[in-house]
């Protein structure tokens, strides 16, 4: 990344929350961390971190997240003006913003993997992560983080004795042989993400929902889903209007799934 990239994108952005204010590290242990600590002492919604490399990034269920130079690791601060109830459906709007921008930028259309993966042709390109600290169902503080691979290869990633899963990665220099601009596409993020966010505010869940289920593929296949505690086997039914996964199990009743890692099996 340039020296200047947080002064550039602070001048291109067109945004009336969201990006307002830009802390960039040339090498940080997490932005999400930094974010939640900012958060904490008083930074305002809207405030972004990007580092251009991660020490100890990490992703859901505690998994470290590879974060080398040449990716985008974000996290913004949101101080969301509605109830808790939304606030899972936050890494759907994350979702969507990257597809959106990954598409605008690459011509790549990406599918979305319950519930915060961002596929292309069925590897991981980039993950969500959200954390929340809210008071019963009273105004709080969200983060929202966003893993982007972008301008390095998966040979780097494989390089890494600690990654795990590697086989199901993809950067976006691999799949388009070239790097792209990290700050076209950071400003990109931003704006989409805050598009989708004002929709949050205004109470268009289902839009949200069924903006996200057009870019998935999980519907109607078979699943594995681990929730940490149990293991389900069923078909993915439907997500309902808090974004909670819906799969059909074998005996014909649905289940409710609030929170796990999914696996997918497209054999009919």
């Amino acid at each position: 990344m340039e020296i200047d990239f947080a002064k550039q994108l602070r001048g291109s952005l067109k945004v009336k929350e969201l990006g307002l204010h830009i802390h960039f590290f040339d090498k940080i242990e997490s932005t999400q961390d930094c974010a939640l600590s900012m958060a904490q002492n008083g930074s305002p919604s809207g405030t972004v971190i990007i580092a251009e490399k991660q020490s100890a990034g990490r992703g859901r269920m505690g998994k470290k997240w590879i974060s080398p130079k040449g990716g985008l690791w974000m996290s913004i601060i949101l101080q969301p003006r509605f109830t808790s109830r939304k606030i899972s459906l936050i890494q759907f709007i994350g979702a969507l913003a990257v597809g959106d921008s990954i598409l605008e930028i690459t011509g790549i259309v990406c599918t979305h993997k319950w519930p915060n993966d961002i596929l292309i042709r069925g590897k991981k390109v980039c993950g969500i992560l959200v954390d929340a600290n809210f008071e019963g169902d009273k105004g709080g503080t969200v983060v929202v983080g966003i893993g982007l691979n972008a301008n390095f290869s998966t040979q780097e990633l494989f390089n890494s004795a600690t990654l795990e899963g590697c086989s199901d990665v993809t950067t976006l220099r691999d799949e388009i042989k070239h790097d792209i601009a990290l700050n076209d596409i950071t400003k990109l993020i931003i704006e989409k993400l805050e598009h989708y966010y004002l929709l949050l505010e205004d109470g268009k869940t289902r839009e949200i929902i069924e903006s996200w289920k057009q870019g998935s593929e999980i519907f109607g296949q078979r699943v594995t889903v681990n929730d940490g505690n149990n293991v389900f086997n069923g078909r993915a039914l439907d997500l309902d209007d808090s974004g909670a996964l819906l799969i059909t199990l074998a005996d014909g009743s649905v289940k409710k799934i609030l929170f796990g890692e999914v696996r997918v099996s497209y054999a009919v």
